[in-house]
């Protein structure tokens, strides 16, 4: 990573991305079998998020 302060890289897929007004979420994921933790881009966002709502609904419809 360079000393440009715009600069950041997705913690999940590694995308470098240099747009000052790019948002990056703080999201838990898991990599390598590790639960981590960092800013990610919203493309990985909308995935994990996706996961996590599809666990849930499964989760539920198991107790039910």
């Amino acid at each position: 990573m360079s000393c440009d302060s715009f600069e950041w890289a997705c913690e999940r897929c590694g995308r470098t991305y240099r747009n000052p007004f790019f948002t990056c979420y703080p999201r838990e994921f898991w990599e390598d079998n590790k639960k981590r933790a960092g800013e990610v881009c919203e493309k990985c966002r909308n995935e994990i998020d996706y996961d996590q709502v599809r666990r849930r609904k499964a989760k539920a419809g198991e107790a039910s």
